[in-house]
């Protein structure tokens, strides 16, 4: 078993593997402390379908998606996504946060490992992510050259609560692993871990371990990890992340930060997907126009969103 960032943020996503795509992707952030609430906007620029053939990009072999129209696959999705709200994050980065599946995802993540704990921990953190998660579809709007781009809103409340409750659920998991860990090692498995990395790993979550901080706009992802595995970490995988997270090595593991404890915003973006096509934006136009608003007042909800202004 091997867990990292992406493991971790996991237990709060559902992977996306999807055939609705976006050229780039814009996260912002604002911790109220007062309010104990997280703030998130999204953007997605240039939204389209792709072309791709395949079991998981058409319903059948004549369900074909053009550069002008979009298959029936892709229409389900979107449609999906306005009706449930489904928050996308950076394609594969992170993944997707939809409250109709967080229960499902969660019990199959850790059920479906022999090694993984569910309990009331689990259940508690289900609960939290349902009342205190809420997605907010803002419209859709047309960039300056033309291209489909979209926007929604998130808002975590009881912010310190959810983190605590997730960190407490990934400590479990761990632990609940520590023991695999172990015997790969005895078998000499190609991907074992370093003794060093497993003795760590069970001193350091001895105690109460934060692998998810949130200090002001701060945001920070900590792993434990000896050097050994931390010489893994290359810059093939650092480049792929989105631009504004910064990696710091330490003596015993790996911290991803985000955003500055003194920041007004925190702020992500990355590159996506190519080769958009106009097949989203015609189908968002035939039925969905209503939808359609300028990027002046997508601008101004966003604005207003993050600043808790109505």
């Amino acid at each position: 078993m091997k867990y990292s960032l992406s493991s971790l943020i996991l237990f709060l996503c559902l992977t996306f593997s999807s055939c609705i795509e976006f050229e780039r992707e814009k996260l912002s952030y604002i911790h109220d402390v007062d309010k104990d609430e997280l703030r998130v906007t999204l953007t997605y620029e240039g939204i389209f379908g792709n072309l791709d053939k395949g079991e998981y990009t058409q319903k059948n072999r004549d369900d074909v998606a053009t550069h002008e129209s979009l298959n029936q696959l892709q229409i389900d999705q979107l449609e999906s996504v306005l009706r449930e709200k489904r928050a996308f994050f950076f394609s594969n980065w992170i993944a997707e946060y939809s409250k109709p599946s967080v229960e499902k995802m969660l019990k199959s993540i850790i059920k479906g490992n022999k090694h993984g704990k569910f309990g009331d921990p689990e259940n508690k953190l289900i609960e939290l992510l349902h009342k205190n998660v809420d997605v907010q579809n803002v419209g859709f709007y047309k960039n300056k050259v033309g291209k489909l781009c979209g926007a929604q809103t998130v808002k975590i409340s009881n912010i310190s609560q959810v983190l605590a409750s997730a960190n407490e659920v990934i400590q479990r998991q761990i632990i609940a692993h520590i023991p695999q860990l172990r015997k790969e090692l005895e078998e000499k498995t190609p991907s074992a871990w370093s003794q060093k990395t497993i003795d760590l790993i069970e001193k350091k979550l001895e105690n109460k371990f934060e692998f998810i901080q949130l200090e002001g706009n701060l945001m920070t992802f900590s792993t434990i990890l000896a050097e050994a595995e931390q010489k893994k970490v290359n810059e093939d995988i650092l480049k792929d992340w989105p631009s504004g997270t910064r990696v710091k090595f330490q003596d015993e593991g790996i911290d991803v930060k985000i955003g500055g404890k003194d920041d007004k915003v925190g702020k992500l973006s990355k590159k996506c997907f190519d080769e958009y096509q106009s097949n989203a934006l015609n189908y968002i136009e035939k039925t969905h126009g209503e939808l359609l608003l300028s990027p002046r007042n997508i601008g101004n909800q966003l604005t207003n969103f993050l600043n808790a202004e109505k």
